[in-house]
C-alpha cells in the first residue's frame, strides 16, 4: 500500500549535488522518495513553508556518542590521558556504563542531532555490545546512523563486523601490519566501511600511522589528519579516500588544525564531524563556522558552497555508504528546512555564507527524513 503524498511549499532550495538555489518551488514526496521538484507554489500544499529554506539533512560524519554519559570529563588532561585506549580516562569510565546509561546517552544525543538538522551521523562505538543499542534507539529517534566498531575485551573483528556497519579503530598503531590486512579483507568481504583517526597528533603522524592506514587498513575514512602533509593528501584524493575533520576538538585537545585548505587544493573529499559528544557540543553548525573562518584566515578562495557540501552532499562521495544526499527527484528523503525569515535571506548578497556563518538549531523548523 503506498503512503499519500506530502507536498511542501517552501520559499528556497538548495538542489543536486551542487547545491544550486532555486527559489519559490514545491517538493512532492511519496514512499520516502522525493517525487517531483517543481516552479512556483501550489494551493494543495501538505506544509506551507513559504518562509522556508529547504537543503539537504545534514551529515555528522564523525562522532563519538557514549562519552556523553559523562559529559565534561578529564579537564586538564593531555588528549592521550583522556582518549587513548585502552587505559585513558574515557575507556574505564566507559567500562562502568550500564545499558541504561548507553541507552540514555544515545537518546540525548540523537535527538539533539536531529533537532539540530542532522538525519546522517557515523559514530565511532568503543563498546562493541552498544552496538545494537544504539541501532534500536536511532530506530525510536528516526535518524539514520552508521555505527562502527572495534574488537575489545576479547569480542573479534568478525563478530564485531557482523554486528556494525564497520570498523572505527582509534588508532591503526595498535594493531599489527597482518591484522590490519585481515580487517580489510574481511571488510571488503562484507562491504562494510573502514575508518580510522589518523595523524591526529604529530607524534602518531611520526609513528606512521598513515602509511598503516593506507596501505595496510586501506581505509575508507581518515579521521582528523591533523598534521597531513601535501603529498599524504595527493594520496588521499588519488585512492578516493575521505577525510573528516573536527577542527573544534582538535582545537580542544590542543593538537593543532587539520590542513582543510591545503586538502581542498587537491581536491580531497572532505567531511566534518564533531568528534567526543561528552566533550563538544555536537552541533554541526558550529564546525560549519569555523571551517569557514579557518579557510579563510588561510587565505583560501574556498566558498561558503563548498563548505556547506561538507556537511551535505559530499558524503555522496564514500562509495561503501550508497548514500545520496541530495535534494533531487527520485533521491530517499532527507531534508533540513531553515527559517529564512530569522536568517534574513532576502537581504543578504551570499545565501550560502549567509548559512554557513549564521544559522543554527534555532532556525531549523522542519526535518523530514526516511
Amino acid at each position: 500500500m503506498r503512503n499519500e503524498t506530502t507536498i511542501i511549499n517552501v520559499g528556497y532550495a538548495l538542489v543536486d549535488k551542487d547545491l544550486e538555489l532555486r527559489k519559490e518551488l514545491h517538493i512532492e514526496i511519496a514512499d520516502g522518495l522525493i517525487t517531483h521538484i517543481g516552479s512556483g507554489y501550489v494551493s494543495n500544499a501538505s506544509l506551507d513553508l513559504r518562509h522556508g529554506i529547504a537543503l539537504p539533512g545534514l551529515v555528522n560524519a564523525h562522532i563519538h556518542v557514549l562519552d556523553y554519559a559523562f559529559l565534561e570529563y578529564g579537564i586538564g588532561l593531555k588528549l592521550e590521558e583522556v582518549v587513548a585506549e585502552p587505559h585513558g580516562l574515557k575507556h574505564r569510565l566507559l567500562d562502568s556504563l550500564t545499558n541504561d546509561d548507553i541507552a540514555y546517552a544515545c537518546k540525548r544525543v540523537f535527538y539533539k542531532l536531529l533537532r539540530s538538522g542532522v538525519t546522517t551521523a557515523i559514530i565511532f562505538s568503543e563498546l562493541p555490545w552498544a552496538i545494537k543499542i544504539m541501532k534500536d534507539v536511532a530506530r525510536e529517534v528516526g535518524i539514520r546512523v552508521i555505527v562502527l566498531g572495534r574488537p575489545r575485551r576479547g569480542i573479534n573483528v568478525e563478530n564485531v563486523i557482523d554486528e556494525a556497519d564497520g570498523l572505527g579503530l582509534d588508532s591503526p598503531l595498535r594493531y599489527d601490519k597482518e591484522s590490519l590486512n585481515k580487517m580489510n579483507r574481511l571488510c571488503n568481504y562484507k562491504g562494510k566501511l573502514i575508518a580510522t583517526h589518523v595523524a591526529e597528533t604529530a607524534k602518531a603522524y611520526l609513528r606512521g600511522d598513515f602509511d598503516l592506514a593506507i596501505n595496510h587498513l586501506d581505509a575508507d575514512i581518515i579521521v582528523h589528519g591533523t598534521y597531513l602533509k601535501e603529498e599524504e593528501l595527493s594520496v588521499l584524493a588519488e585512492k578516493g579516500k575521505s577525510l573528516v575533520v573536527c577542527p573544534r576538538s582538535n582545537m580542544w585537545f590542543g593538537v593543532g588544525l587539520p590542513p582543510i585548505a591545503k586538502a581542498l587544493e587537491r581536491n580531497v573529499n572532505i567531511l566534518l564531524g564533531t568528534d567526543n559528544a561528552g566533550l563538544i557540543d555536537p552541533d554541526i553548525w558550529r564546525e560549519l563556522e569555523i571551517t569557514y573562518h579557518l579557510l579563510r584566515l588561510a587565505q583560501s578562495n574556498a566558498s561558503a558552497r563548498e563548505v556547506l557540501k561538507m556537511a551535505t552532499t559530499n558524503i555522496e562521495m564514500v562509495k561503501k555508504l550508497s548514500i545520496n544526499n541530495v535534494l533531487k527527484e527520485g533521491a530517499k528523503v532527507s531534508i533540513t528546512i531553515l527559517d529564512a525569515r530569522e536568517l534574513d535571506i532576502e537581504r543578504v548578497k551570499d545565501v550560502y555564507s549567509a548559512i554557513v556563518k549564521r544559522a543554527s538549531p534555532m532556525h531549523v523548523i522542519k526535518v523530514i527524513s526516511r
